[in-house]
């Protein structure tokens, strides 16, 4: 019987309060007896290939989700079949996939497997893009890139600042941690500009439009399941209910009401596939009145009753 969604730091690592590796505001486990030097300074993120943990589980990663932590997998050899919340996808040598907070998420690798897991907290990752704002609100969402040119190169721009990071990573040069957060900076930069300009991350110019769109976002991570108004999530920003929704159009494309909705109908979608709990309980956990209310809100939503939905994906 699942009950839950397993919540990780790192994949199988449920509490790293201790880890010698918790510095700088970071609680991620303690480093792998396979790096190649101890690190001694303060670390903000954490890097490591992909056999080296994926191996202790039979290269197989089941479906979890990490609540603060921005993930980015990079193949450089083998393939990966991924789960993604409700989307499965195949990843070979040359692609990468980022995975925001929050999403559930699970790998299935070949034997044959290389590649690197780059996870940073999104604390950090806000801090690093923060002179970018758009290219910050672009990253809330999973994005796969095929990091290959035409022509088939596998020197690429990406393969260049990857290895470029893992060498960083593993010294003790002068300016190290200046050096990491810049490559990161222009890895992420990289990524962010393969969304197409029309998408979903259309940001207003003005830094101030995003900062109240990010801070309307942490609201809802906070209390969607409490069903707050408008008026509540407004008063808290410090602007009215229709700059709010103005500001959602912008960026999101969609109302305020429908951020909060796309949110409740994620975790519904999440806990339906991932979980064996009721559907009658999942409503109660998301703050709906009674079971048909919420089987009519994930209804109309999805297009298909929860326990369809459940059947097709599962």
């Amino acid at each position: 019987m699942r009950n839950t969604i397993p919540i990780y730091k790192l994949y199988g690592e449920r509490d790293a309060a201790t880890s010698p590796r918790a510095r700088d505001g970071y609680d991620l486990e303690n480093i792998p007896a396979s790096d190649p030097q101890p690190i001694t300074e303060p670390e903000f993120f954490h890097l490591e290939s992909i056999p080296e943990r994926s191996r202790l589980h039979d290269l197989h990663i089941k479906p979890h989700r990490h609540t603060n932590l921005f993930q980015l997998l990079y193949i450089t050899h083998g393939t990966a079949e991924i789960s993604f919340d409700d989307q499965h996808l195949t990843m070979q040598a040359g692609q990468l996939i980022t995975v925001p907070p929050g999403t559930v998420h699970g790998f299935k690798f070949s034997d044959d497997i290389d590649g690197w897991v780059i996870s940073l907290t999104d604390y950090h990752l806000q801090e690093i893009l923060s002179p970018a704002p758009k290219l910050l609100a672009r990253l809330d969402q999973a994005i796969c890139v095929d990091t290959r040119s035409s022509s088939g190169d596998a020197n690429s721009p990406t393969d260049f600042l990857i290895s470029q990071l893992v060498t960083e990573y593993y010294s003790h040069n002068t300016g190290r941690l200046f050096a990491l957060r810049h490559i990161l900076g222009l890895l992420l930069l990289g990524i962010g500009r393969t969304v197409p300009q029309d998408h979903s991350a259309r940001l207003s110019r003005q830094e101030q439009k995003a900062e109240k769109f990010r801070k309307f976002q942490t609201l809802v991570e906070t209390f969607y399941k409490q069903h707050k108004s408008l008026d509540f999530y407004a008063r808290e920003i410090g602007v009215t209910t229709t700059q709010l929704n103005r500001i959602a159009k912008d960026i999101y494309g969609m109302t305020a009401s429908e951020v909060v909705q796309n949110r409740l109908m994620l975790e519904a979608k999440r806990t339906l596939i991932y979980t064996d709990i009721a559907i009658q309980q999942i409503g109660d956990s998301l703050g709906f009145r009674d079971a048909g209310y919420f089987s009519r809100f994930f209804t109309k939503k999805a297009g298909v009753s929860p326990a369809r939905f459940r059947t097709d994906n599962r």
